[in-house]
Order: C-alpha cells, then sequence, then structure tokens
C-alpha cells in the first residue's frame, strides 16, 4: 500500500539534539524527517480511528495486531511495516544524493573506486578507498537525484542531469516565541526561544510504502496530525508505484563486488558498522550472503530520538548513518545476483534493539548498486 502525505501548514521535524525549555533556546530541524516520524503518525491515526491511546495503552485496541503494544521495558510490533519513503515533486521521486559522488564544474560525477596504496598512511583500515584522480577541484554534491539519475548511478552510467536543490521542495520560515508565566501573564525570563518551521512547496509530498494493513482499514483520504507541533496533514491512498523501475533493476556482479546505497537513515549497534559485519576482519554474512566490507563512503552521523506518547518520556537517542551513506562488499561465497539482489536490493537493513525494530520503521532502506572495480 501506498500514501501520500501533504502538509497543510508549516512542520516541525526536530533533529534529535536536546531542546529543554529554559535550558535551550536554538532548535535545529531535519530534514526529510526521521521514518519513525511518519511510523508515529500513521501509527497514531490507527489508534485513533480504530480506538483511543487508553485502549491501546491497556491492549484491547481493536487493531492491536497492526500498531503493537508497550510494556515498561520494550516494544512489540505489531503488522505495521514501513518498506520504504521518499519524497515526490510533479510526480517523480527524489532521493539524497550519495555521498560518493561530486562535482565537476557543476557535473555529478562519481569518485574513483581504487585499491588502498601502500603509500597511504591512515587509520582507515579497508582495503578500498575512494578518491578523486583528475586534476580539478571538486565539491561536495549536496541535494536531490531524480529516481532516473539514481538509476543511472547505481548501474555506473553518467548522470544526465545535474542536481535539484532542497529550496525545490521546501524553504525555512524561522519561529519565534517566549514562554508565559501563567499567574502574572507575562513573558517568562530566559524561555525566548528560536525554531525553524518547514514550508512544503506545493507540487511536493511525502510518499511512503508499507504493509501489514488489510483493505479498507485506513481511508482513502484524510487528515492526520504531522511533526513536532502536531500540525495537520492531508493523506491519500495511492494506487501507483512510481519505483517500480528503480525497483525492478537487474544487476552484474560477475567483478565480485556490489554497493549498498542507503536511502533513509540506518541505526547500527555499532555505530557506522552494521552488527553483521566482525569489526576486526570486516567480514561478514547476512542472509547467506558472505561479504568483505571493502569500503565506504558515509555522512557526518546524526541523532534519531523522539517522544514516546505512552510512556510520557523521550525515547533513547541513537546515533545513526544519515541516507546517502554508500558501502561497498566483495562477496565471498557462490551467490547469484539474484540471491544478493533479493538479499539487500529494497529491504531495511538497520539493526534491532531491545526497545526498537527500526528497520520496520523505515530505517536504513538499503538500494543495490554496481561498482566499477
Amino acid at each position: 500500500m501506498v500514501v501520500s502525505i501533504k502538509p497543510f501548514d508549516t512542520l516541525f521535524f526536530k533533529a534529535g539534539r536536546p531542546f529543554s525549555a529554559g535550558s535551550d533556546s536554538w532548535a535545529d530541524t531535519f530534514f526529510p524527517p526521521f521514518p519513525s516520524t511518519f511510523y508515529g503518525a500513521l501509527r497514531s491515526l490507527l489508534i485513533v480511528n480504530g480506538g483511543t491511546l487508553e485502549e491501546f495503552a491497556n491492549e484491547t485496541h481493536k487493531l492491536q495486531s497492526v500498531v503493537g503494544r508497550r510494556t515498561v521495558n520494550m516494544v512489540e510490533y505489531g503488522t505495521l511495516k514501513f518498506n520504504s519513503i521518499y519524497i515526490v515533486k510533479g510526480g517523480i521521486p527524489y532521493f539524497p544524493v550519495p555521498f560518493d559522488l561530486v562535482l565537476n564544474d557543476d557535473k555529478v560525477e562519481a569518485v574513483t573506486f581504487s585499491r588502498k596504496s601502500e603509500l597511504f598512511i591512515s587509520n582507515y583500515k579497508l582495503d578500498n578507498y575512494l578518491i578523486w584522480r583528475k586534476n580539478s577541484q571538486v565539491d561536495e554534491a549536496n541535494g536531490w537525484l531524480d529516481v532516473s539519475n539514481l538509476i543511472d548511478y547505481l548501474k555506473n552510467r553518467s548522470i544526465s542531469s545535474g542536481i535539484a536543490e532542497s529550496s525545490q521542495f521546501f524553504t525555512i520560515e524561522e519561529k519565534i516565541g517566549i514562554a508565559r508565566d501563567n499567574t502574572t501573564l507575562t513573558s517568562k525570563e530566559g524561555f525566548l526561544y528560536r525554531i525553524p518551521l518547514v514550508r512544503i512547496n506545493n507540487d511536493t509530498v511525502f510518499e511512503i510504502d508499507f504493509e501489514g494493513l488489510d483493505e479498507g482499514v485506513l481511508p482513502n483520504y484524510g487528515v492526520m496530525k504531522l511533526g513536532g507541533e502536531g500540525k495537520a496533514a492531508k493523506f491519500t491512498v495511492e494506487n501507483h508505484d512510481l519505483l517500480s523501475s528503480l525497483k525492478a533493476l537487474d544487476f552484474d556482479f560477475d567483478n565480485g563486488y556490489f554497493k549498498v546505497y542507503l536511502a533513509t537513515p540506518a541505526i547500527f549497534k555499532n555505530g557506522w558498522l552494521p552488527s553483521w559485519i566482525d569489526p576486526s576482519s570486516y567480514e561478514g554474512e547476512y542472509n547467506g550472503v558472505k561479504v568483505k566490507l571493502t569500503g565506504c563512503a558515509l555522512g557526518k552521523s546524526i541523532s534519531v530520538g523522539g517522544w514516546d506518547l505512552v510512556r510520557g518520556a523521550p525515547k533513547p537517542s541513537r546515533r545513526a548513518v544519515p541516507a546517502g551513506s554508500v558501502y561497498y562488499f566483495k562477496i565471498l561465497n557462490s551467490v547469484s545476483a539474484e540471491q544478493i539482489r533479493n538479499t539487500f536490493h529494497f529491504k531495511n537493513v538497520s539493526d534491532s534493539f531491545g526497545d526498537a525494530e527500526y528497520s520496520k520503521e523505515g530505517f536504513g532502506l538499503a538500494i543495490l548498486g554496481e561498482v566499477n572495480v
């Protein structure tokens, strides 16, 4: 099932760093919002449409098998599972630019995946590195790729058009406020704050592909709460799949290498390293595919937290690998390209924790790509 979400007004998507009244005056925003923002919004909509929050907490909700349950120490997820989350502008899906792309005189090009030189002295322990070999200065490629350009990137083809800037999808509007003393009806000293609000452009929507919900449970359209201030957004159940060409890609891994592009942030127990990769040998096995991590292009880590409505307390804050990060793997066992494809392509690869199953929320959406060796 695919649902599109279009906000009516500005929204506040808080980044992971703390923002406490009286001690912090400047909040940061994060775009696109974390998958957990949408998962919580849709889950809350189902709880309200099918009963009450009290029924959910008491485990008497009629959609309990879908939305799951919360105990004192852990979350038991229901059947609701996010497959992918992406931005759509003018009917075209867009994804964060991979970190192994650079801007060379306004042309988007890939850095070279190369065997690490013996003269290379660093604490970088992987066998290969990513390097720019041309005699020109390059800049970071920040922004978004449409789905056709992303396919060209994954297939090691030249990218035909440029990068879409964030201003094409949203604008930031600052909001300044101050807390009020309810007794004296005057402003509280030290409680001045500023938050950045996101206004989504008219031709832009969020789309979510999810499963675990019977047909007819969710209305074809309606209004839901979204973001830190709980503002209204319209949701519409769609009957299209804008990612069909991306999902159906065929791959050639005859050279023994493949890469995994993260379309959404991923949370791993070992920080930047997936838990199924040994931190000493960088070898591991994932659902029958044995690999060695030989290179990566990672962005700066981000903090992911949130608010737990049932417990009335903050969720644990964890570091995440940002969307756009790329991992390069060498294949160690005899497996077909189809088996690798079925294992990684459009699968959420985040680790599970005792209090959260991040892959179900849409964290760590992996998209496969070929490697030019």
